[in-house]
């Protein structure tokens, strides 16, 4: 009866240590995670605001209708291209 005692505790033992070994790994990783969308956060609004600046950089410039026009052939005789 000893000996089974032993066993059982010892078997209790080794799965604290694994539960308390696997929430310390999922610390690790959920902190590690957030690190890195901080980053990615960071990144994101960087592009966001360079791109903010190269589109009020940019002035519309309107089409005459001779440009809408050539437009207009340049894409209706690529679609025909691809049908034939």
């Amino acid at each position: 009866m000893e000996d089974n005692s032993r066993r059982s505790f010892f078997k209790k033992a080794a799965a604290a240590i694994g539960v308390v070994a696997a929430a310390g790994t999922t610390k690790t990783l959920i902190s590690a995670s957030s690190i890195s969308n901080d980053e990615a956060s960071k990144k994101y609004a960087a592009d966001i605001a360079s791109q903010e600046k190269a589109v009020t950089g940019n002035q519309l410039i309107l089409m005459s209708e001779a440009e809408k026009k050539q437009r207009l052939d340049d894409l209706l005789n690529c679609h025909h291209q691809e049908l034939a």
